[in-house]
């Protein structure tokens, strides 16, 4: 069986070693252009001044550290990837001071172990103390300047320090944002919708934009879920023949706004028109669940068991005779009316469909195997569509389960069944109803072609190592469980490498028995 991460004795980050072993040296010249000095010194020189807040008017390489109020800590973006301390804080007036301590004598093991170091700044009549955490992820902060009149839109700017992709390092944006997510406004830790008012940036290596999602990722008490999935999704689609189904990316991101730290987020992409290139006749619906469904942009007409609405995305304009491609799907797969197979097989890209419908399996995606998906009719040219699955929240994956909408850090994998055929999308299911001798080889051949080298157990391992060691090693996760308490016993790291050994395990055997 997998062991789990702590008992690793080395990190793995974005491919490269790096040893924790290894002990730096004592920092004689000073730590990022502050000298460092025991703490008797220090006390000498503010004896007599006043022990008075300072606005912390501390910058990184010329952009502001991200500052949380309420724990007076200065957040220091470092790189994982350097054993010394890189970078230089400068302020306006004064001089800074590191008290001696040994977390500045192993930057790698104050960032594991969430270490705290005591900054001084020392000006004028005045003194004050500072709580330094170094951090191993990038950064970002949000500052609000006003709400717009009658809306739920916030403005403000945006700063984002990242050590890894910038050669700017870091970027500032006029920006807005909001609220998102339907059951996610529920919680405590909110999503937001991002959009840069007056520029394109590319953030974190991802694509350049002005719009962007913030995900919470409060309903996932391991943080990796969403990422871990977007990622083994994208690595199938990459290896397929169906053009931009590939979906997006998401990178962590710790994010701080108006001076308090909110912890850690999935700064991601949005499925868009960019995301899928699409033509000026391809049509964009994403299925959800239904927030206005009375409003045109709404579709929700579907069987009682389970009643998700169909949320127009693309073209921005549109009537309603362009809803009639989705009424076709739905007639077809959603309710009783008779089909042939060959109308089925023409109205999906199967290869798509195929691979969404294997990936679903894999993750045992609870939520998405109709709704949190993203639907993109692809036109043909002959007045005909094709509809390919991009998908979308992949919160409830890997085991993870509802325990209701508020008490929502969780895994209930202790009572998980992996012989439950859940991820089953309901167009190739009766398409393989339909015809399980051609579909069911399809799937299996497939699955082959994807156990030899993208879903192989070794292959997810050193995915979730990669997300786990990270998250870790940055002291980003130990930061947003203190932010964040977990609210259940459900959560262990170790749950998800047995979850990975079981479930290819059950479906190496049951996807080769829909060979028939």
């Amino acid at each position: 069986m997998k062991k789990i991460w702590f008992i690793i004795v080395s990190v793995i980050f974005l491919g490269i070693y790096v040893n924790f072993d290894k002990i730096t040296e004592r920092f004689d010249s000073g730590v990022m252009g502050a000298e460092v000095l025991p703490m008797e010194e220090i006390d000498s020189l503010c004896e007599g001044k006043e022990d008075a807040f300072m606005e912390p008017e501390i910058t990184l390489n010329g952009g502001s550290i991200a500052y949380d109020s309420d724990q007076n800590m200065l957040l220091i973006p470092q790189n994982l990837l350097e054993e010394e301390f890189d970078g230089s804080l400068d302020v306006p007036e004064g001089t800074l001071y590191f008290m001696e301590d040994e977390a500045l004598e192993d930057k790698l093991g104050a960032m594991w172990e969430n270490k705290v170091a005591r900054l001084f700044w020392i000006r004028d009549t005045r003194c004050w103390m500072y709580n330094v955490y170094f951090t191993g992820m990038p950064v970002a902060c949000i500052s609000s300047e006003e709400i717009i009149p009658d809306t739920e839109i916030s403005c403000g700017t945006i700063q984002v320090y990242d050590q890894y992709h910038s050669n700017a390092q870091c970027q500032t944006a006029d920006c807005q944002w909001h609220l998102r997510g339907a059951t996610s406004r529920n919680y405590e830790k909110s999503s937001y919708r991002l959009t840069l008012t007056d520029t394109r940036l590319s953030f974190l290596g991802m694509r350049k934009d002005d719009d962007w999602i913030l995900h919470s990722l409060y309903d996932d008490e391991g943080l990796i879920h969403n990422k871990l999935s977007y990622s083994v999704w994208r690595d199938i689609a990459a290896d397929n023949h169906v053009d931009h189904d590939e979906g997006i990316s998401m990178e962590y991101v710790e994010l701080f706004m108006d001076d308090r730290y909110l912890g850690v987020y999935g700064l991601s992409e949005r499925i868009d028109k960019k995301a899928l290139d699409l033509g000026k006749k391809d049509i964009l619906y994403k299925c959800c669940e239904p927030e206005n469904p009375g409003e045109d942009d709404f579709y929700s007409e579907l069987t009682e068991e389970m009643s998700p609405s169909f949320e127009w995305k693309y073209p921005d304009d549109f009537g309603m005779d362009d809803w009639e491609p989705l009424k076709r799907w739905t007639s077809m797969f959603c309710f009783n009316n008779p089909w042939s197979y060959e109308e089925g097989i023409g109205i999906l890209n199967i290869e798509n469909a195929v691979d969404y419908t294997l990936f679903n399996l894999l993750i045992c995606g609870m939520d998405n195997a109709m709704k949190n998906i993203y639907y993109w009719a692809d036109y043909q040219g002959d007045g005909s569509y094709q509809f390919i699955k991009i998908p979308w929240d992949l919160n409830m994956t890997w085991g993870n389960s509802w325990i209701d909408d508020y008490n929502c850090n969780f895994n209930m994998f202790q009572e998980k069944n992996f012989d439950a055929e859940d991820g089953w999308t309901s167009d190739l299911y009766l398409l393989y109803k339909c015809n399980p001798k051609e579909i069911g080889k399809l799937l299996a051949d497939r699955w082959q072609e994807l156990r030899e080298s993208i879903i192989t157990k070794e292959a997810l391992y050193a995915k979730a190592d990669v997300e786990f060691n990270y998250l870790y090693a940055s002291g980003a996760y130990v930061r947003n469980q203190r932010r964040w308490p977990p609210k259940g016993e459900y959560w262990q790291d170790s749950y998800i490498y047995e979850y990975i050994d079981k479930r290819i395990d059950f479906l190496d055997e049951y996807i080769e028995q829909l060979r028939r």
